[in-house]
């Protein structure tokens, strides 16, 4: 089976009809009804079970759905590699950059790593860590600025100087008794977020309650949590910038500080390069490329792709 008959066959399973994946596929209906019929019998069963109200997955269809999609993502990021290699010297670099830093670190690290990689097109992103930890998985991304510790299977390298300082927030008053903030909601940081030990430790230091699980909510994002807060009147763990932002009220007496790395998922980019993007603060870096490079622009032409 060629990936193109495995591109149709999962067309059907997203819209459950022959005639709408035969229009996305650009076949006639006939001809994807043959396509079907060719695969389940070498597959030796049925895929899907056929009515007036369309085509829905049998149990060995739905067994099976997720192993097609890993071939068509393998298949996908074959074919990019291969559109890559062919033209020498203008491999692609995908970095994830970590909307929860500073726009002007973002700004500094896109021209440190231009630098460093001046032979890759460079595309860059932004989203938060857990996004892009699933970039890094999924999407076949190079590089990722993540917050929080190493992730065990994940190579990273420490941003010297770069934290992240995080902070309990409510929308109340700064002199808001303990006792009256234990009755709010609180926004609890998902496991896999990098501010759940974060949370813990605010927890230990007595500013939330251990037991209030039925006013607990589960949040994997910054951005959400800073509407919950507002919204629900809850409490909340979000970095300080984002808390005075937003005109948040900041716990007293508590902050957590945590270190940002950048994750490889390239083995082809050596440790020197990689190196040479964190080896001094990017501050003091960048404007000693200023100074060195004035027209720095003229000399070669840049490619870069910045995606939101």
């Amino acid at each position: 089976m060629d990936s193109r008959t495995l591109r149709n066959l999962m067309r059907i399973v997203q819209t459950g009809s022959l005639s709408a994946a035969a229009e996305h596929s650009c076949l006639t209906v006939q001809a994807l009804a043959a396509q079907l019929n060719k695969v389940e019998e070498q597959f030796g069963f049925r895929l899907f079970r056929r009515s007036n109200k369309g085509l829905t997955l049998t149990p060995q269809g739905t067994e099976l759905t997720p192993y097609m999609d890993r071939v068509l993502i393998a298949t996908r990021q074959m074919e990019e590699k291969v559109e890559a290699l062919k033209v020498p010297g203008q491999r692609t670099l995908k970095v994830a950059l970590n909307t929860t830093l500073a726009p002007d670190f973002n700004r500094r690290l896109i021209g440190r790593l231009i630098e460093v990689f001046p032979d890759y097109q460079m595309e860059f992103s932004y989203a938060e860590s857990m996004e892009n930890l699933s970039k890094l998985k999924n999407e076949d991304f190079d590089l990722a600025v993540l917050i929080g510790p190493q992730r065990p299977g994940l190579p990273s390298i420490v941003l010297p100087e770069v934290q992240v300082q995080v902070v309990g927030a409510h929308c109340g008053q700064e002199n808001d008794p303990l006792t009256l903030l234990g009755n709010k909601f609180q926004v609890r940081p998902a496991e896999d977020c990098p501010y759940s030990h974060s949370f813990l430790r605010f927890l230990d230091a007595g500013l939330g309650n251990h037991e209030n699980s039925q006013r607990t909510i589960y949040s994997c994002s910054e951005t959400l949590t800073l509407s919950l807060i507002t919204q629900m009147d809850a409490v909340g763990m979000v970095s300080r910038e984002a808390a005075q932002k937003n005109g948040l009220t900041i716990f007293p007496g508590f902050e957590d500080f945590l270190e940002v790395r950048l994750a490889v998922n390239n083995p082809d980019l050596s440790g020197q390069a990689l190196n040479d993007v964190v080896d001094l603060p990017l501050h003091e870096r960048a404007e000693r490329n200023v100074r060195s490079r004035p027209n720095r622009h003229t000399e070669k032409e840049v490619f870069a792709e910045i995606r939101t």
